[in-house]
């Protein structure tokens, strides 16, 4: 936790260091009770627990894989899955092979201790987590709005990685240990991290691409990050090219949407429906995909020419894990976990109406919260919630290009 303490002193200098006008002043209260909400949101989720083990659906599929995978079956169909659970079992296994060999020690257990102690074991990760965010919250406003945001924000993202037994809580905490990494200066620990983060899911090998934040210094941990990422992904093609195969196959042709899979390219294909040819919504996607790297791109350069990375890392950090969020073609309900401390950092700036506005949607960010005679009759609104989260992640991307506009005018750095 060194590197998570070190960068939360660095930011906390250099922000201090430049003046914030937009910043709503709020009494400070003992540095001790700023770890209380941290610690209730833990403590809340661990309570909530109890009614996990009995669901944990992903975790499930990992655990038949690797048990159809002892058994000499394919982990990759939905029928060996099914024969080896004797129940049925729709979801496929949607992983590199290379990430069974994870789970074969849970196939020796039975079902409800493997899941006991695969959700110890999250339950482990995800205090590793709010400790880290806790390290970058300045103050004990930060952490109250942390505690709301771990809550209820994003439809209540935690807990339905909780619930779903996804491996996001792991994921996440390699993710941002490899951030507290970056932010105080170890790049090569960055670059490590990042693929052994993105070996199951691939898409968070993107984020190694917050390297080009450092320039010139950023050449050598990023060809270490893609040697390391093709390393681990090359150990499945050599083991196994078959299922390697196979596996590219079956997550290429994935089509999830909805309150479960509230991606971008999601959204455009529900909205467009069957009335449009099915190339319309790609190229839609295509086009806000160009637009939200463009206006990033635009205000980074820009900024970056008044403000270095060391001086303004959580702007900039801030702006790519939004749009990146926007723009990868396929996003679970529990992915934005990658952004709660973003959005804490950001309304923790904003001004008290945007704040107040911004924490009500934040907790109205669930599937259905109106009763249904306040639903407005419109054929769009359930889509608007099937969505909400991914509708808030738009709400702070604006947030973001507003305090943009503002940084231009010198409340950056000086």
């Amino acid at each position: 936790m060194t590197s998570c303490l070190e960068a939360a002193q660095v930011m906390t200098t250099l922000e201090e260091e430049a003046p914030r006008p937009r910043t709503v002043r709020v009494p400070s209260l003992a540095p001790a009770a700023k770890w209380w909400p941290v610690a209730l949101a833990l403590l809340l989720c661990v309570v909530a627990s109890w009614k996990v083990i009995a669901s944990q659906w992903d975790f499930e599929v990992y655990y038949y894989a690797a048990r159809a995978l002892r058994a000499g079956l394919d982990p990759y169909s939905t029928q060996s899955l099914t024969k080896v659970a004797g129940k049925p079992m729709p979801l496929p296994f949607v992983y590199p092979p290379l990430f069974l060999t994870v789970f074969a020690p849970f196939a020796s257990l039975s079902l409800a201790a493997a899941k006991a102690v695969y959700l110890a074991a999250k339950l482990a990760s995800l205090a590793g987590l709010l400790l880290i965010w806790g390290c970058f919250c300045r103050n004990s406003r930060e952490t109250l709005i942390l505690l709301v945001v771990v809550l209820l924000g994003f439809s209540a993202t935690i807990f339905s990685d909780l619930y779903a037994g996804n491996v996001t809580c792991f994921e996440q905490l390699l993710v941002w240990l490899g951030i507290a990494a970056l932010l105080t200066g170890r790049r090569m620990l960055f670059a490590v991290l990042i693929p052994v983060a993105a070996a199951p899911k691939l898409l968070p090998m993107v984020l190694v691409l917050l390297l080009l934040f450092e320039g010139r210094k950023a050449i050598r941990p990023l060809l270490v990050s893609l040697g390391a990422f093709l390393a681990i992904q090359g150990i499945s093609l050599v083991v196994s090219p078959a299922r390697t195969a196979r596996f590219f196959s079956m997550a290429s042709a994935l089509d999830e949407r909805g309150h479960a899979a509230p991606s971008s390219l999601a959204l455009l294909r529900d909205i467009a429906g069957s009335a449009l040819r099915p190339w319309v919504p790609l190229v839609l996607y295509l086009v806000m995909a160009t637009c939200i790297l463009g206006v990033f791109g635009f205000w980074s350069i820009y900024l970056r020419k008044r403000a270095t990375w060391e001086k303004a890392p959580w702007f900039l950090l801030s702006g790519a894990l939004l749009s990146y969020l926007l723009i990868i073609p396929r996003l679970k309900s529990y992915g934005f976990v990658l952004v709660v401390p973003v959005a804490v950092w950001l309304l923790a700036r904003a001004k008290r109406g945007t704040l107040l506005m911004g924490t009500l949607l934040l907790c109205l960010s669930t599937t259905s919260p109106l009763p249904k005679a306040l639903v407005p009759r419109s054929q769009f609104w359930p889509i608007i919630w099937e969505y909400n989260a991914l509708l808030c992640v738009f709400a702070l991307w604006l947030l973001w290009c507003s305090e943009a506009r503002a940084c231009a005018g010198g409340s950056l750095v000086k």
